[in-house]
C-alpha cells in the first residue's frame, strides 16, 4: 500500500490548514487505499480552524478508504487534542520504524 507523508510547518491556522486540506483532497481523489500520514513535528500551534480542517481531512480520508494517521505531535498540541476529545477520533502513529518501513513520499505543506 502506498504512503504519503505530509509535513505542515508553522502554525496550523486558517490559511495553512486549508492548504493542507486542499493538497490531501487532491491526492486522495487521484489515489485511493493508501496511508495518509501527517507529521505534526514542525507545527508550532494549532487553532480551531486547524482542528476543523483536520477533522474534514479525516472524514474525506475515511470516505475514500484511506488510512489517516497523525504523527510526531508536540505535547502542547497533544493536550489540545485531549481537551477537545479529538484524541479519540484520530489515529496516532507511535512507531517510527513502521512509518519508515512504508517508504512514504514526502510533501512539505
Amino acid at each position: 500500500m502506498e504512503a504519503i507523508l505530509f509535513r505542515p510547518q508553522g502554525n496550523l491556522d486558517l490559511k495553512r490548514s486549508y492548504q493542507l486540506k486542499q493538497i490531501v483532497d487532491k491526492l486522495i481523489n487521484k489515489t485511493r487505499n493508501f496511508y495518509c500520514i501527517i507529521d505534526m513535528g514542525l507545527v508550532n500551534q494549532i487553532n480551531n480552524f486547524g482542528l476543523t480542517n483536520l477533522v474534514i481531512v479525516r472524514k474525506i480520508s475515511e470516505k475514500r478508504g484511506c488510512l489517516l494517521y497523525l504523527f510526531n505531535i508536540q505535547d502542547d498540541i497533544q493536550l489540545i487534542f485531549q481537551l477537545t476529545g479529538l484524541d479519540k477520533k484520530f489515529n496516532f502513529l507511535e512507531d517510527e520504524s513502521f512509518l519508515y518501513s512504508l517508504k512514504p513520499k514526502l510533501l512539505l505543506c
